[in-house]
């Protein structure tokens, strides 16, 4: 702002004392003005220096939480990949002893757990169970085969020879009768 300019504000009648008296005014505040926007501005970027320093040691506590956190993650999957080899081991021990035996993987898997000793032993239980199950129907087999009558029944032989009668002539149908007579002319003749 320009002395001139305070002159058409304040009109002609203003004195050289009061338009210096305002200009140092407003000088002051246009000083305090840039002091505080300079303070805020320096706060600001304190901010956000403060903001960074936060960052900065949040990521450094994370790293150091994350290390302890990878230990235990380690740690679960240690485990883990430990408990599933155990599981394959005790599966390929399963299906040895019941190599031979036509049974299905989901089937072995069912019984096999992470303690060998309880594996073998079902899987020795099991192969034990199909073995006395075939033993039985063997058993059960031979004895009815040897059991059962061979000799055919008399019910199912015919016992007049099978030959042709007047009578059973006569029950046959139409179409029958003609054909007995095309194929057996003798034996027609003998009814």
């Amino acid at each position: 702002m320009k002395r001139d300019d305070i002159k058409k504000l304040l009109g002609e009648n203003v004195t050289e004392e009061q338009i210096s008296n305002l200009l140092n005014a407003f000088h002051e505040k246009e000083s305090e003005t840039k002091k505080q926007v300079d303070d805020l501005t320096k706060q600001l970027n304190q901010k956000s220096d403060y903001d960074d320093l936060k960052k900065q040691l949040d990521d450094i506590n994370k790293a150091n939480m994350t290390e302890q956190e990878k230990l235990e993650q380690m740690k679960k999957e240690t485990e883990s990949n430990l408990k599933q080899s155990r599981i394959i081991v005790n599966t390929a021990k399963a299906k040895e002893i019941l190599a031979g035996e036509n049974i299905d993987d989901e089937l072995i898997n069912r019984f096999v757990v992470e303690d060998t000793n309880v594996t073998i032993a079902m899987a020795n239980k099991f192969k034990e169970t199909l073995s006395n199950l075939r033993t039985n129907v063997e058993k059960q087999t031979r004895e009815s085969l040897s059991t059962q009558d061979l000799k055919p029944s008399i019910t199912n032989v015919a016992q007049d020879g099978g030959a042709m009668t007047l009578e059973k002539f006569y029950d046959l149908s139409a179409e029958e009768q003609d054909k007995f007579i095309e194929e057996h002319p003798n034996e027609f003749n003998n009814l």
